[in-house]
């Protein structure tokens, strides 16, 4: 091979490599790029869920949406669900008494003054969540709903219909209940009525607290 032709081989080799080398690094900087916009939850664990530490915040979130009728007791008392991403899950759930200009929220006191974020849109509504029947057979002077204590740490939650009484508030209890679809729970002025099994006539009557004094 005569010096011409293996110059000329040289220089095409180097060119290769030049254009090998230019892509590996090209290949590196998108990488990079791409591996610094995905969420952390640690240095030592890789990539996860953005609400470790190094990932982004858990956002706020504003739902209007118009108020949807839920459970209606009589022509003027009603449940309404609000500020719900849809008819399970997130907002909140609103006594309503048109004739007493009520308008209560069915849960713990200020809990719709907090902000809803992408997490707590997507739970359970805890006042819908009961799948059992639900029958409201008491008097304008007392409040009552469905709701549960979740420990989200264990995975489970127990089910309670609330009880208030709006002119002695020392009356004021809750009572465990079962969360089966095929369990029946009734609330009158004195007592609620438990279906204890799946007997429609085996019922446990649950006494409200005596008036005090």
């Amino acid at each position: 091979m005569s010096d011409e032709n293996k110059k000329s081989g040289i220089s095409k080799g180097a060119k290769i490599l030049c254009i090998i080398a230019a892509v590996l690094t090209g290949l590196g900087v998108l990488a990079s790029v791409l591996i610094s916009m995905l969420p952390t939850v640690g240095g030592s664990f890789g990539f996860g869920f953005p609400s470790g530490s190094g990932g982004r915040a858990i956002r706020d979130v504003e739902i209007d949406v118009e108020p949807q009728v839920v459970y209606r007791i009589d022509d003027h008392r009603f449940f309404t669900l609000e500020k719900y991403l849809d008819c399970n899950n997130g907002g909140f759930v609103y006594y309503n008494d048109t004739n007493k200009k009520i308008k209560m929220l069915a849960g713990y006191e200020g809990a719709d003054k907090r902000p809803q974020n992408e997490v707590t849109t997507m739970q359970k509504n805890d006042v819908l969540a009961l799948n059992g029947k639900f029958i409201y057979a008491a008097s304008d002077n007392v409040i009552a709903y469905p709701t549960r204590d979740v420990s989200y740490k264990y995975g489970n939650a127990t089910y309670y219909i609330a009880y208030k009484n709006i002119s002695d508030p020392s009356k004021n209890t809750k009572f465990e209940v079962s969360p089966s679809s095929y369990r029946t729970n009734i609330v009158t002025d004195d007592a609620i009525y438990v279906q204890v099994s799946n007997a429609t006539e085996n019922y446990k009557k649950y006494p409200t607290p005596k008036k005090n004094g």
